[in-house]
């Protein structure tokens, strides 16, 4: 039996389809942190401005989730470099998956489902 993509796996694929994502709409990607404790993991440029994206992955059914701590301490770093901030939520399934529970154990070398719908702005904050 394969193994189960842990969450650094999981993590690091996420990371991949956004980069992807973001090549093919012409942005340059400046760098690329893999770490599940470094925020952001994606710093890119389009149009002259600098974009700092948080990627965050999560096991089907779930879609990866931004923490408000996560937003603030993102926001304090693009604020010093006048950066945009932008989030990507990413959720993957196994595709050979016959039922929810076996969707949601994507598998190493495996077939995924990809949930993924673009580059979310960071919510506003609350006066």
């Amino acid at each position: 039996m394969a193994d189960i993509l842990n969450l650094e796996e999981l993590h690091f694929l996420g990371i991949k389809v956004v980069y992807k994502d973001l090549v093919d709409k012409g942005y340059e990607v400046l760098n690329v942190r893999k770490e599940l404790d470094i925020n952001p993991q994606i710093l890119a440029k389009k149009d002259g401005i600098f974009q700092m994206i948080v990627v965050k992955t999560a096991y089907y059914p779930d879609m990866g989730i931004v923490l408000p701590e996560t937003i603030q301490q993102v926001r304090k770093l693009a604020a010093k470099h006048d950066a945009t901030c932008w989030y990507a939520s990413v959720g993957i399934a196994n595709a050979n998956g016959e039922n929810d529970e076996e969707m949601s154990k994507p598998v190493s070398g495996g077939e995924f489902y990809i949930n993924y719908k673009g580059l979310i702005p960071f919510p506003l904050t609350k006066k």
